[in-house]
């Protein structure tokens, strides 16, 4: 291997390092060249490693831990890597401890030395001081670039407070421009960048204009504008570009894009791999499939699974499946947008050229192709001008999201909402670590840095102690504060709780500030082309008129509709789309939080209303029939369909006591009941009679295997038992554990 010291330093040659010769025990025989130049020069303190992806960065990582003492930290963006990085890690130290947020985790100590978490759980556990995060020694941050993105307050929290601990930090990154002052800022003992792939890339700039539509724009019964256009000439890309048995992604810029690419897939007999689609879908099977945030997450995690295992070689996907899960191919596709922005006076891409680094980075499967093949198709843009682009992508300046933000202008005129948010907690958080001298933290952090002093500084302080999160003239923060530190809520989130809990407007709309994570924005786009969704819209919106456009801006309308269970009636949705797929994690933390805030004086709820909300925001039903989702395996689109079949009988109520047999016995015969869902699948639904009966089948089928079981979501009841008892719940029957916390009113 190769290699130099300094970008304008002489070549060296590095042999490669036998791994019998080191007292690492690591599953192949040779450090590969990177590892070995990590292994050769890393002494201890920080250290940055910008690579491409598959280059050996988890090795470093193992590295960087060996030998240390101390809590060992491995930290990374999604659930889904955090579970990936446990496993590997787990072959390399034999046991492992995982932190994602969900909430039963907290109750199962660390016994490990090493915790892989995500970036927001590790910044909650610094901040409420968790045992596990007291005596770490040495935090590996992994996709360090996120830094750059809408997550990156988080990311810059974390390390400002590891470096002002003191502890060590390996900091990994694929593509991130400007790496030198990440170094710089981290202050690094150790800094490797390099391009060296195991996997050779060879990338092609052809012209999308190259490529015909793959249906005549004449024959479709719409009007074909840019987006069609551009998802036309990418399904014939996609079929002339790559062989039957290689693994081929297309990444497309915009959702509706690789919406429109499925549909006319479907409209020409192939067959597709989602279930949820926002058409009438006329063949199922594995043959092309769209991987996105909206894609429900049951859908979403078979189509991954299909992918990895060959069984589905064509994927469309969204630049998110890039900084997500590792989904490797043969060959990838990227669709760019070229454009003039006006405003910057220069030419502009879209997705950006980090982007398209990134989304290069899954072309290339180690050990099973010796080459990756990247198709770069520009759409408004010249050639030379995107390979131009992306030959300097990463010579780059280095701007964090929070620096970005702040960028140019008058700071106390510029700064909007959302940005407003993300200070407010950080600079909560500064005063919190270091009281009085808050404003070291704020020098200790890389967006900051030159800030600490500003008038907006002083006017966040101002609104702190004007909204009570800091007590008079001085540093010390109220039960308010602490509340938002600990639970992570930001603060103008908490005034819009404050605000809507004095308002006539049902619980859902109340409680939705307190998601703050969740945009519930990913409903509509499956339901808009129906005839009766603007009714049904107009219905959800007179609701909230008491709310105003604050609760049409954070999408309370999207999330009321689907509680309302108005999604039952769009036979296209065979799950709930997005955010709304996978609630489970943060019905629980929303438990926790609101049991927080009736120790406070806050909130009124009861034990048996708390249940109710957790189940109606988890399974998507209105509060009287929120037990219904208790039934395993009943999911969101069946629990209505119960609950239809309830209303014909007059019932306008279940409770959680009830067991599963209430539902059945009212019937003499299991037949009755079968017919009587199959017409409402057929009348409410409009699905055919003959997939009505087979869905009506399966719904009775899923009622008699859970005879016995109470309304009750299992998961749920044991959390809630574990935050109103602690841990000595765990030995108790439900019914005994039920009746518990509802016989106990707070």
């Amino acid at each position: 291997a190769f290699y130099k010291e300094t970008p304008l330093g002489k070549k060296r040659e590095l042999e490669l390092v036998k791994v019998e010769n080191t007292a690492l025990k690591l599953p192949y025989k040779v450090l590969n060249p990177l590892q070995s130049l990590f292994y050769e020069y890393y002494k201890g303190g920080n250290a940055l490693v910008s690579a491409p992806t598959s280059a050996g960065k988890t090795g470093i990582a193992f590295i960087f831990f060996h030998n240390r003492e101390g809590r060992l930290v491995y930290t990374a963006p999604t659930k889904a890597l955090v579970y990936e990085k446990a496993r590997e890690l787990k072959s390399l130290f034999g046991k492992v401890d995982i932190r994602t947020g969900d909430i039963i985790e907290e109750f199962k100590p660390v016994r490990s030395q090493v915790v892989v978490s995500t970036y927001e759980n590790l910044a909650l556990a610094l901040r409420n001081k968790s045992p596990w995060s007291e005596n770490i020694s040495a935090v590996v941050i992994d996709e360090v670039h996120a830094i750059l993105g809408n997550r990156g307050q988080v990311v810059e929290e974390v390390i400002t407070e590891l470096l002002i601990r003191d502890v060590d930090i390996l900091a990994l990154s694929a593509t991130i421009p400007g790496a030198n002052k990440l170094a710089r800022w981290l202050q690094a003992d150790i800094f490797i960048e390099s391009r060296w792939r195991p996997v050779p890339l060879e990338r092609k700039i052809i012209p999308l204009t190259k490529f015909r539509e793959f249906i005549n724009p004449k024959e479709l019964d719409e009007e074909v504008k840019n987006d069609e256009r551009m998802a036309l000439r990418l399904l014939t890309a996609l079929f002339e570009l790559s062989d039957r048995d290689e693994k081929v992604i297309v990444f497309v810029p915009k959702k509706t894009v690789g919406w429109k690419m499925l549909e006319y897939a479907n409209r020409e007999k192939i067959e597709i791999a989602n279930k949820t689609v926002p058409f009438e879908a006329e063949r199922e099977g594995l043959e092309i499939a769209f991987h996105n945030a909206d894609v429900p997450k049951e859908e979403r995690e078979e189509i991954e699974k299909a992918f990895r295992e060959g069984e589905l070689n064509k994927l469309i996907a969204t630049q998110t499946l890039a900084y997500g899960v590792n989904l490797p191919a043969d060959k990838v596709i990227i669709a760019v947008k070229g454009y003039y922005d006006r405003n910057e006076r220069k030419h502009k891409f879209f997705p950006d050229v980090l982007d398209i680094l990134q989304e290069e980075g899954r072309a290339g499967r180690f050990g099973i192709k010796e080459k990756g093949f990247s198709y770069i198709l520009p759409y408004g843009s010249g050639l030379q001008r995107i390979d131009d682009n992306l030959k300097k992508a990463l010579s780059g300046d280095f701007e964090t999201f929070i620096s970005k933000e702040l960028k140019g202008g008058n700071l106390l005129e510029k700064l909007n909402l959302e940005t407003f948010n993300r200070l407010s907690l950080f600079l909560l958080v500064a005063v919190f670590h270091e009281g009085e001298r808050f404003r070291e933290f704020l020098k200790r952090s890389y967006s900051l840095s030159k800030l600490y002093n500003h008038p907006l500084i002083d006017q966040l302080l101002d609104w702190f102690r004007e909204n009570l999160y800091l007590e008079g003239g001085g540093f010390k923060i109220t039960e308010k504060g602490l509340f938002c530190i600990k639970s992570g809520i930001p603060p103008l989130n908490f005034e819009e709780f404050l605000r809507r809990k004095l308002l006539a407007v049902e619980p859902s709309a109340v409680y939705r500030p307190l998601l703050y994570t969740k945009r519930f924005d990913g409903l509509y786009f499956f339901l808009q082309n129906s005839p009766r969704f603007e009714k049904d819209r107009e219905k959800v919106v007179s609701l909230l008129i008491p709310c105003g456009v604050d609760c049409l801006r954070d999408n309370t309308d999207q999330l009321m509709f689907y509680i309302k269970g108005y999604t039952f009636y769009y036979p296209n949705l065979s799950n709930p789309p997005g955010d709304f797929s996978y609630l489970g994690s943060d019905v629980l933390h929303l438990l926790r939080t609101l049991l927080e805030l009736r120790k406070l004086g806050e909130i009124k709820e009861t034990n048996e209303g708390l249940l109710r909300l957790a189940h109606s925001i988890k399974y998507g039903l209105e509060f009287e029939f929120a037990p219904l989702g208790g039934i395993k395996g009943i999911g969101h689109i069946r629990a209505n369909l119960l609950k239809e079949n309830l209303r014909t009988e007059q019932v306008e109520k279940v409770d959680f006591t009830q067991k599963v047999s209430s539902l059945l016995d009212s019937y003499y015969d299991t037949d009755v009941l079968k017919e009587s869902l199959k017409e409402l699948l057929v009348e409410l639904r409009r699905l055919p009679p003959a997939k009505a009966k087979v869905e009506a089948t399966r719904t009775v089928k899923v009622l008699e295997r859970n005879r016995n079981a109470l309304l009750v979501d299992d998961r749920i009841l044991t959390t809630f038992g574990l935050f109103l008892f602690g841990r000595r719940v765990l030995g108790m029957k439900r019914e005994e554990l039920l009746n518990r916390i509802l016989e106990n009113a707070e």
